[in-house]
């Protein structure tokens, strides 16, 4: 039994050896560190401007405290400027630094600090370009000297479980440095505020912090694997779960940045959703996709003939398992490109072929929908937790439906409540059979309710997404 001890204990050591240099980890940073850099930013700030009241409007007794403080006028103020700091990383010897665009984003002072002590501000600091979509900006600082080069390797190559490095300066600690694994690959649905609308993250434990963000995250050989970008804590500090966005994709955008200064994406104009395994086998198909929940009028996928409820499978060519998967595919196709969709539509497959648009930068469409009078009164059931009610004219068009009952409420804890059915939704479809009134679901109020499952095809605020109930 010693014996077997005895081995165990040499196999694990020389593992631990082969995957760790005999140095540690100095050699890596010695790679490295000389390219990471510090940024120092200075941003304005809002000001409020001070206080005004209607005098007509405010009790006599405060009019006059008012007036002896002079609240009433309105006070102009100088600018606040307040400091940031982050990091970054040159990938190329003519100055050009990968750092994230919220670091540099509205700042009207940068400067760059490197390792060696040189430091770079107002005209020797320019900012290449910036892309909100992924959080990542280029600057280029103006040196007479050579500068370090970090070298990038392929983030598809990394595994999980895999060293991680990261060199930055959190909370303006030059140069420093931590050590993790890669805990995850693909992380997306990542929620940060004012995050990337793109997001493919590499997860690590290597401590972040305030001040990492741009800063490299490296593999055991030196290489960059990714730009760290973000925490996620219930506070400031490092909680172990930090993310980077890939090296790959950092490359990407940072070219087409250099080249032209902005990201030029394509846009097929659609919503999408998630197709749920549930739903997907209550619906008889065997594929992944991804739903199209809302067409937006007059764009190519409109012009192309998609609708909303057709499930995507694949994306010229490739198959398709997400919704972020198909977003980025469309984003890092060129606008102008005609690509071949496949679609199932009411358990039929169709090809379509869609010619890409240019994205508008952060578009924002709004599909609010105006609160339904109370007045109307309308014939009314309750089936599975939830009361429906016949819809008229008037919400068809707002809801830009053809037939359906809508859901006036849900019992709470109810299945329906869990399935995430809501009030304001529109059911059109049980079980792939349309509803167009009140009666019609309470002839198949029986049935749903001894059914081993239920499909629910509603539209919420113009959006068509799918749901099961399992009675």
């Amino acid at each position: 039994m010693k014996r077997i001890m005895g081995i165990l204990i040499l196999i694990s050591a020389a593992v631990l050896n082969a995957a760790v240099p005999l140095g540690g980890f100095s050699e890596v940073v010695e790679n490295v560190a000389p390219a990471v850099v510090g940024i120092t930013v200075t941003k304005e700030v809002p000001v409020v401007q001070g206080f005004d009241f209607d005098e007509e409007s405010v009790p006599e007794e405060l009019r006059k405290f008012f007036k002896f403080w002079d609240f009433g006028t309105p006070i102009p103020r100088a600018p606040r400027f307040v400091p940031g700091a982050g990091s970054g990383v040159i990938f190329d010897a003519q100055g050009y630094v990968l750092t994230n665009n919220h670091v540099v984003e509205g700042a009207s002072d940068i400067e760059v600090k490197l390792s060696d002590g040189r430091e770079f501000s107002g005209k020797d600091v320019e900012v290449v370009g910036s892309d909100p979509e992924t959080d990542l900006a280029v600057i280029k600082v103006k040196a007479k000297d050579a500068l370090p080069v970090a070298k990038f390797a392929s983030s598809d190559e990394v595994k999980v479980g895999d060293w991680a490095i990261a060199i930055g300066n959190p909370y303006n600690l030059e140069q420093t440095v931590t050590v993790g694994v890669v805990s995850a690959k693909g992380r997306s649905n990542v929620s940060l505020y004012g995050g990337p609308s793109y997001q493919n993250f590499l997860q690590t434990d290597a401590a972040i912090n305030p001040g990492n963000s741009g800063g490299p995250l490296c593999n055991i050989n030196g290489e960059v694997i990714g730009i760290n970008t973000a925490i996620r804590t219930n506070g400031l500090a490092n909680s172990g779960i930090g993310f980077a966005i890939p090296s790959d994709m950092a490359a990407d955008v940072a070219g087409e940045l250099i080249k032209h200064g902005k990201i030029s994406r394509g846009y097929m104009g659609i919503y999408l959703d998630e197709a749920k395994p549930e739903v997907l086998e209550a619906m008889g198909i065997d594929e992944q996709g991804a739903f199209v929940t809302r067409v937006v009028p007059d764009s190519p996928a409109e012009k192309a003939g998609l609708f909303s409820g057709d499930l995507i499978t694949s994306f010229a060519g490739e198959k398709i398992t997400s919704v972020d998967q198909l977003r980025w595919l469309a984003a890092t196709t060129a606008p102008g490109t005609k690509v071949d969709i496949d679609v199932i539509r009411e358990g039929k497959r169709k090809k379509i072929t869609l010619k890409l648009a240019e994205r508008p930068a952060r578009e924002e469409l709004s599909t609010r929908i105006e609160p339904l009078p109370e007045k109307e009164e309308e014939t009314k059931t309750s089936i599975l937790g939830i009361t429906v009610k016949d819809i008229n004219d008037r919400i068809k068009k707002e809801y830009d439906v053809k037939h359906g009952v809508l859901v006036e409420d849900v019992e709470p804890g109810s299945l329906a409540q869990r399935a995430g059915i809501k009030p304001g939704d529109v059911i059109i479809k049980v079980n792939k059979t349309p509803v167009t009134n009140v009666r019609e679901l309470k002839r198949l109020k029986g049935d749903l309710e001894n059914a081993d499952v239920v499909l629910f095809q509603i539209n919420r605020r113009e959006h068509t997404h799918f749901l099961t109930i399992r009675p």
